[in-house]
């Protein structure tokens, strides 16, 4: 079993990683740029596109939100580890171990709770047909964005447990994957 959940994981990684991490950069390169040349119209021709403001904001914020699943699948988000490191450094491990699971399991929560809830919002944004200030601009596919951000940050989570509860069992999977990953504050 540990084998085929590794296949798996693989192809949700390369999907997280270089697909959907490339089209993140992407889009908020295209929103850059095209802010630079927002900006450059305005004080230099005096006009603008009524919607560029939105356009920006929301391609920006999807990418954004799309990064997020690519961060937590990497375990790169930011972390306060004083409290574990001091824990780690006095050989409570399995404490450690039990924490991190805690707090997947509190992830994995939150993060289909979101996913669950956020379906509903994002099929009515769509039925209703709400756009953005500027009336130009669909708002539901920037919500689809931030919906799918969640459900993959669920859907890799849930890995992140598997791998939780096996290494507080003793056992060690996916060895490509750390565990520990994280940007210290």
């Amino acid at each position: 079993m540990d084998s085929a959940l590794d296949t798996v994981y693989k192809g949700i990684r390369f999907l997280t990683d270089r697909i959907l991490g490339n089209i993140a950069s992407v889009g908020l390169l295209g929103g850059t740029l095209f802010a630079i040349y927002e900006v450059f119209r305005r004080y230099i021709f005096g006009v603008v596109h009524e919607w560029g403001q939105d356009f920006v904001i929301y391609v920006i914020i999807g990418s954004v939100f799309l990064y997020f699943a690519v961060t937590q699948a990497k375990r790169a988000h930011l972390v306060m580890s004083a409290f574990t490191d001091l824990l780690r450094g006095r050989g409570f491990e399995k404490t450690v171990i039990f924490l991190r699971l805690c707090v997947s399991s509190f992830s994995l929560f939150f993060f289909g709770f979101f996913a669950y809830w956020g379906l509903p919002a994002v099929e009515r944004t769509m039925m209703t047909g709400r756009t953005s200030q500027s009336m130009f601009l669909l708002l539901w596919p920037f919500q689809a964005m931030l919906l799918a951000s969640f459900a993959l940050m669920a859907l890799v989570t849930l890995f992140h447990l598997y791998q939780d509860i096996r290494a507080l069992m003793g056992k060690s999977v996916f060895e490509w994957a750390p565990a520990e990953i994280h940007t210290d504050i």
